[in-house]
């Protein structure tokens, strides 16, 4: 019975050893690493991981460790690794996408759909988003529920710019210039029908401020449009 078990210690130890040899042999080291069209500024991260990566062996790259470490990145929002034959990796990552701005200060950020801040305004092509001048991050997901609101339509389209008067005014500059007032409490279709106010108050008069947060609509029209 010694001897038999001794054999089989000394079989499993061979085959051991020749699995080890075998995914040690050159066919193994990465000749491609595949990665998702990605921004400029996040292309360049990625590429200095790609050139890392290539020529080690696949059996000694830990995927879990890499996905850890990519999720990690405030930029990336989802990523997926796979193996692909015998040397080849692919990197599938989905990048936070710019919703809105937020000035800090003096400085403009990235923020994306659920409010986190992800960068620097000038990692991404500008485009025409509303700005949050916020001090804090609580700010941020408070737009973004009173923005959530606004059905997609006109006036949310003309949002300019979003900061907090105090702790019952929420402000809201459309591109036009007129200020809109509003809060948290103000309800999903108090917008709809304050669109509806505002879209036939400027066919004939300009508006100052149109105030959402009362029974009634409050609203201060500075006279005609055409006049000076």
């Amino acid at each position: 019975m010694l001897l038999k078990a001794l054999g089989t210690i000394l079989v499993t130890m061979v085959l051991i050893e020749v699995e080890s040899n075998f995914i040690k042999k050159p066919v193994f080291n990465i000749k491609n690493v595949e990665i998702t069209k990605l921004s400029s500024s996040l292309e360049r991260d990625m590429e200095k991981l790609r050139k890392d990566l290539l020529g080690k062996n696949i059996y000694d790259i830990n995927i879990d460790f890499l996905k850890e470490m990519l999720s990690n990145d405030v930029r990336i929002k989802e990523v997926a690794i796979d193996k692909k034959g015998l040397n080849s990796l692919s990197f599938n990552i989905a990048e936070r996408e710019v919703k809105y701005y937020a000035q800090i200060n003096s400085k403009f950020y990235l923020v994306d759909e659920d409010g986190v801040v992800f960068g620097k305004i000038n990692e991404r092509e500008k485009k025409d988003l509303p700005i949050f001048h916020i001090k804090n991050l609580e700010e941020t997901s408070n737009f973004i529920k009173i923005l959530e609101k606004m059905e997609q339509g006109y006036l949310k389209d003309m949002v300019s710019q979003v900061y907090t008067k105090d702790q019952n005014c929420i402000l809201m500059i459309l591109t036009d210039g007129t200020l809109v007032k509003t809060n948290l409490e103000v309800a999903r279709d108090k917008y709809f029908t304050g669109e509806m106010l505002y879209l036939d108050l400027v066919k004939n008069k300009k508006v100052e401020y149109m105030d959402l947060r009362f029974q009634d609509f409050i609203v201060k029209c500075l006279g005609a449009k055409d006049e000076k």
